[in-house]
């Protein structure tokens, strides 16, 4: 069947047909009726726009890089199965590996819930290098209160913040374990905070107040957030020789950046958000040098040097919103180092959960692990990642994109640009901005606003 799909998928142009055979030939005795319509209804939409689904960029010419209608249907076969089995949709943007259920479930870390995790703080937390059992236990309970809030479940909610305090109060020697002597006073005073916003979280909780609750919870998981950054015992490995040449970022740092309207004639004055009207859109991202070091130093290195400032928005097409071409129109789309005259490229830096460091210079595909989750993965609205040419891994240059996940188009769990691209951080504030950046608008501002310090420049 897989290969009869393959065949037709390649052979043919209309990826309407494609997607209706995949659906009666695999979903019929997998997905309910209900999700079969309604993606059949977005799938059709797409197709009347005469749009692709997905086109990255990176240069012009024999060095772009598209994921064009073509390229689609060439790897739909897989895409449509990987639909089938999620039960949610189609992400239908390269061939991979399916993986099984276990894998799914584990795609993420977020606790004994197994369900997907879309939290950009919580990923980044979960993918801190440290094995504190009793901090992760911490974060856990926690987290399930956030679940569980959803659905208004108050007893379960009292539960959980009830041992998570019992915790505090009882394995504080515990939780402090891994700090080091020079962030001791640091670590207990975030832990006596945290002590005292648990209680306040109690109350809360047993006055089933939920408009406050929230923010309370996550102000208490940044608190436990802080004690697990203090627990890490300096960098986890060793970055290759071979890129000693380049910027590395050995920590964490958080980025500003603050976006307005072109201004052109005709085009929009402010960005629009549900009928709110803001004149800039300011987004904060942290960048997570512990997972790909790389890509984070080459990128906090570009928005240090001012690199960013005035550059527009290249894509915006719904999935994807892309800048850093520093001319769209030339023939120069990254970054020309004044020391070489030549553009700078980086390595495709891919951190596969369970690995002790990185994977460099290929697709988890490529090294036949193509379903194997990864440390950071492209779950959570504002995802950030390096562009590259297809067919070149080592191409990035000064280009990335906020990858725009939705659920409904791309399957949490079942994400197809995993292990694909090089993920280096996660969007924190700001994100719904992205729902309104439109191509032309520009970068009024980037700067490091925390952790330049973690940036260590090259010493030839």
């Amino acid at each position: 069947m897989i290969t009869a799909l393959r065949r037709y998928a390649f052979e043919h142009r209309n990826e309407e047909s494609v997607f209706l055979l995949g659906c009666r030939a695999m979903w019929s005795q997998l997905a309910p009726v209900h999700s079969l319509q309604r993606l059949e209804r977005k799938f059709r939409a797409r197709c009347r726009s005469r749009k692709p689904l997905l086109r990255l960029h990176h240069g012009s010419g024999d060095g772009e890089f598209s994921v064009s209608r073509r390229e689609l249907l060439k790897h739909s076969a897989a895409a449509l199965t990987a639909a089938a089995l999620s039960q949610l949709g189609v992400a239908a943007l390269t061939e991979r590996h399916v993986v099984d259920e276990a894998a799914a479930a584990n795609r993420t870390l977020s606790g004994a819930s197994g369900v997907v995790n879309k939290d950009p703080e919580s990923l980044l937390r979960w993918a801190l290098p440290i094995d504190n059992e009793h901090l992760r236990q911490l974060q856990t309970e926690l987290e399930a209160t956030l679940r569980e809030l959803r659905q208004k479940k108050w007893s379960q909610i009292s539960s959980h913040v009830r041992k998570a305090s019992q915790m505090t109060s009882r394995n504080a020697n515990d939780l402090l374990a891994d700090v080091s002597e020079a962030k001791t006073a640091e670590a207990q005073r975030a832990l006596s905070t945290l002590q005292s916003m648990l209680g306040s979280l109690q109350a809360s909780a047993d006055a089933k107040d939920a408009e406050n609750f929230e923010s309370m919870a996550k102000d208490a998981l940044r608190q436990v957030g802080t004690l697990e950054e203090l627990s890490v015992k300096g960098f986890p490995f060793q970055v290759p020789e071979e890129y000693s040449h380049l910027p590395q970022l050995l920590g964490r740092a958080t980025v500003e950046f603050v976006l307005r309207k072109s201004g052109e004639e005709g085009s929009p004055k402010q960005f629009d958000i549900d009928g709110n009207l803001y004149d800039r859109a300011r987004l904060v991202m942290v960048v997570d040098g512990y997972s790909a070091p790389v890509t984070g130093g080459n990128f906090v290195d570009l928005v240090s040097r001012g690199f960013y400032n005035g550059l527009r928005i290249i894509r915006s097409d719904g999935f994807v919103i892309q800048t850093g071409d520093p001319e769209p129109e030339g023939k120069i789309h990254g970054f020309i180092d004044s020391k070489t005259n030549q553009e700078r490229t980086i390595p495709l830096e891919i951190f596969a959960k369970g690995d002790p460091m990185p994977l460099y210079g290929t697709t988890l595909e490529d090294d036949g692990r193509g379903g194997q989750a990864t440390v950071l993965p492209l779950t959570a609205f504002g995802s950030l990642c390096f562009a590259r040419n297809e067919f070149e891994p080592n191409s990035g240059s000064s280009q990335f994109f906020w990858f725009l996940f939705e659920p409904d188009l791309t399957p949490a769990g079942r994400n197809l640009l995993d292990g694909r691209f090089a993920v280096f951080g996660y969007t924190t504030e700001g994100a719904f901005f992205l729902r309104d950046v439109k191509v032309g608008d520009i970068v009024e501002s980037a700067k490091v606003v925390q952790g330049l310090e973690n940036l260590r420049q090259p010493t030839a």
